[in-house]
């Protein structure tokens, strides 16, 4: 990154920040007060326009969200923004209208399932209704336990004269239509008053009318506020015809606007001249003064600041990653952003990742079923299409070392199809893939160590050389254990201890009295990565064991349905466990050698766009 200065006139600051704007590549930071200049203040007028901005925004901002949510999104199109005045009147009128539809939908969507949950009882209610000398009740329990005791009353008061209907609604009420005979309604309706049992509400377009008025209308009021429901979403889509494009171009013009003020008021300024300092990427300074001086003049100048202005840790931070490595980036974006001038880890998650992962699974089956995934996330989306390529990495190394151990679908493609592993078994070779996936863990943690060491030599010497020498002794203890086990000559074990003796009290000097915690807990982290082998060999008995079901059940089918089922279970297996385990010696054990944390994003100044 470079940190810039840009100066002009200061009549030319607004331009200078539309520029910036349109140019996109500028990061602006307060300029302070730099010389002569102070911080630049926003005149009256401005301000007050800026007010008015942020007002006539909320209103597009509700408007906008208020159709959406009647159903008549607004796709958002570039075009010229239409008159900010003008278009503030008018959100604000489409807001109110807006507010009106939600509430009108909202009133009858309440009454459409009030009307839903008496809709069971449409026909009892009917019936009841043609009776002649019949009093109809509608009552409301709050327990269900409550109908029994009701039941139990009436039939007391009233015998088998009375006749009772009930409805379970969805808020575990529960609705009891009751039929009595009109002589005795009034001593029925004053038990139960004295009872306190509920009159059960109706829809709010029936409230006011009486009960026996109100319950033949109820279901042909359904199919009104059906009706109207559909009325006032046709309404809604027809704002949205009329005056979307407006609304969905003015929000794009206000944020903009809002963005370009709040980037004048990080400037300093003096009665005639403007300074702006921000970030940019070095290649991209050259093209930028040239793209200042066609769009506001040859007086707009742009000065580099040198490097002991500023410092590292207030630079932000850029991903730039070729596009074979780019989609690791996802892995990578889980964890804060590399402080300025250290290593962006995203390369070497990108080699060792689909590697180890390759190394768990190792089975040509399950790796050409994992690239049928990646094509599906490929076809999908384009959000999935970074994941699509992600799993077409690890599924090639599946296939890879699949055939290197010999396996498709477990044991199925030697039985079947005669393979035999290209290096070895590791169904058998157990002590040799425990022994591949520790030196891939040395490999790992000594390759970590070894990028500390380069990067933190311009700053940190003794730092640097203490990781280097880490590194040396990592080695150097394997060195002694393989000797001691006779895998190299036994001459090198006493040089070996020599020098080990003699580094340890200089790493002490150099780091502290921590390093030596610090190398245990790093050998520590070496024998961790036995994870490895431990779910590479559970993964291929799993499969084993699912083609052994086969023969396992007196119906060949049935064995044959087992297999796979097992099979589909190893699979969610492997997809799953080697993604968390492999990530989490990435994350602990990798990036604990050198990932130094601390990194701002970069967020240029831009046209605003949705999302």
């Amino acid at each position: 990154m470079a940190r810039i200065r840009v100066l002009g006139p200061r009549g030319r600051l607004g331009a200078t920040v539309r520029a910036l704007q349109d140019r996109g590549v500028v990061q602006l930071v307060d300029a302070g007060c730099i010389g002569g200049l102070h911080r630049h203040e926003l005149d009256p007028i401005t301000r007050r326009r800026r007010r008015n901005i942020m007002r006539a925004l909320g209103d597009v901002e509700h408007a906008l969200g208020g159709l959406a949510q009647l159903g008549a999104a607004v796709s958002d199109r570039p075009g010229p923004p239409p008159p900010e005045a003008g278009v503030a009147r008018l959100a604000a009128r489409i807001s109110a209208a807006v507010d009106k539809l939600l509430a009108r939908e909202q009133a009858l969507v309440e009454e459409r399932e009030a009307l839903r949950a008496y809709e069971p009882l449409f026909a009892e209610l009917e019936a009841m209704l043609g009776a002649r000398d019949v009093s109809v009740f509608l009552l409301r329990l709050r327990r269900a336990a409550e109908l029994e005791p009701l039941r139990s009353a009436l039939e007391r008061l009233v015998g088998d004269a009375a006749v009772l209907h009930s409805h379970r609604l969805a808020s575990g009420e529960t609705v009891v239509l009751l039929r009595v005979a009109a002589a005795r309604a009034a001593e029925i309706e004053q038990q139960l008053a004295a009872a306190r049992v509920e009159r059960a509400p109706l829809p709010a377009a029936l409230a006011k009318s009486p009960l026996a008025d109100a319950l033949p209308r109820m279901r042909p009021r359904l199919a009104e506020v059906t009706f109207e429901l559909q009325a006032v979403h046709d309404e809604a889509a027809s704002l949205a015809r009329t005056h979307g494009d407006d609304l969905a171009r003015a929000r794009r013009s206000f944020h903009d606007a809002l963005l370009a003020l709040d980037a004048e008021d990080r400037a300093a300024a003096s009665t005639r001249a403007f300074v702006l300092d921000g970030w940019l990427p070095a290649g991209e300074l050259a093209e930028l003064s040239r793209f200042l001086t066609s769009a506001v003049g040859p007086e707009i100048a742009i000065e580099q600041l040198a490097r002991d202005e500023w410092h590292g840790d207030e630079a932000p931070v850029v991903l730039a990653n070729p596009r074979l490595f780019a989609p690791f980036e996802v892995l990578t974006s889980q964890l804060p952003l590399p402080r300025y001038g250290t290593v962006d880890p995203t390369p070497f998650v990108a080699v060792f990742f689909p590697m180890l992962f390759g190394i768990v699974v190792g089975d040509v089956g399950y790796g050409v079923a994992i690239a049928i995934l990646a094509l599906i996330l490929r076809l999908a989306s384009k959000r999935t299409r970074d994941l699509a390529k992600i799993a077409g990495a690890v599924s090639v190394f599946s296939i890879i070392f699949g055939f290197l151990y010999g396996e498709l679908f477990g044991d199925l493609g030697r039985r079947w199809l005669g393979m035999r592993p290209l290096w070895f078994d590791r169904r058998e070779a157990v002590l040799g893939f425990l022994a591949l996936a520790i030196a891939l863990g040395l490999v790992h943690l000594v390759l970590g160590l070894a990028i500390a060491a380069v990067t933190r030599w311009r700053g940190h010497k003794r730092e640097a050389i203490g990781r280097g020498l880490t590194a040396v002794m990592l080695l150097l203890v394997v060195v002694a254990l393989l000797a001691l086990f006779e895998q190299l000559p036994s001459i090198l074990v006493t040089p070996t201890v020599i020098v080990l003796l003699v580094a340890l009290p200089v790493i002490v000097v150099l780091e502290g009295a921590t390093a030596l915690l610090d190398l245990m807990t790093i050998l520590g982290h070496v024998l961790s990565y036995a994870r490895v082998m431990a779910l590479g060999t559970a993964s291929v008995m799993l499969a084993v064991v699912a083609n052994r079901m086969h023969g396992a059940f007196g119906s060949a089918a049935i064995g044959i349905a087992f297999a796979l089922v097992f099979h589909l279970v190893n699979f969610a297996i492997t997809l799953f466990s080697p993604t968390i385990h492999v990530m989490r010696l990435h994350y602990v054990e990798f990036f604990g050698t050198f990932f130094e944390p601390g990194g701002g994003p970069y967020r240029p100044l831009r046209h605003w766009s949705p999302g």
